[in-house]
C-alpha cells in the first residue's frame, strides 16, 4: 500500500453542528465524544499499516511499533471516556 487516505478528510468536512436544543446535550456530547474516539482508531490503523510496511522484516521491531500504538490508543481513549475535571 503506497497512498493512506487523510483521516483528516473525514472529520473536516462533516457538516457543521449547531447549538443543540438543552434536550439534546447529553446526545450531542456523546456524538462528539464518538467521533474523536473513531479519529483515534482510524489514526492507530494507519499507524499500523505504515509500520507494517516499515518492519516487514523485522518482527519483533514490528511487535514493539504495534504495542505502543495500542497503549498510545488506550491512553487517548480512557482520555476521552474520563470526566472533565
Amino acid at each position: 500500500m503506497d497512498e493512506f487516505p487523510d483521516v483528516s478528510f473525514y472529520v473536516l468536512n462533516e457538516p457543521a453542528m449547531t447549538s443543540p436544543e438543552p434536550d439534546d446535550i447529553g446526545v450531542w456530547q456523546e456524538l462528539a465524544q464518538l467521533r474523536t474516539e473513531n479519529l483515534a482508531w482510524r489514526e492507530c490503523v494507519q499507524g499500523i499499516l505504515l509500520d507494517t510496511d516499515r518492519y516487514r522484516r523485522q518482527v519483533d521491531d514490528l511487535k514493539t511499533a504495534i504495542h505502543q500504538r495500542l497503549v498510545l490508543l488506550g491512553e487517548r481513549i480512557a482520555k476521552i471516556h474520563r470526566p472533565p475535571g
